[in-house]
């Protein structure tokens, strides 16, 4: 088996699952499998979530580096998001986060 660029992998993952709106999650050994490579560096996966941001999808990992999420990425602002889920007398109200303690 060939091993393909970070490039090629994200070029794969946006055609078979752009249409995905909770997103997939792959391990380690899946994208072992997936590129032909025996080992990856976190570089690869920046590279990878580089490609895929430029079309409004995310790639990222867990802390241990052991499972990572391809996820659609929202374009909706988060005061919009608010105004829809609040009143919008009681958005109006709310405050910053407290940055002490």
């Amino acid at each position: 088996m060939t091993m393909i660029s970070a490039r090629e992998f994200s070029d794969w993952l946006r055609n078979r699952f752009a249409e995905e709106n909770q997103g997939v999650s792959l391990t380690r050994e899946d994208i072992n499998q997936l590129t032909g490579r025996q080992s990856f560096s976190l570089g690869f996966v920046h590279d990878i979530h580089y490609e895929l941001m430029q079309h409004g999808m995310a790639f990222v990992t867990d802390t241990s580096r052991d499972v990572f999420y391809l996820v659609p990425v929202s374009k909706k602002p988060w005061r919009e998001q608010l105004e829809h889920q609040y009143e919008r007398e009681l958005f109006c109200n709310v405050l910053p986060l407290d940055k002490s303690g």
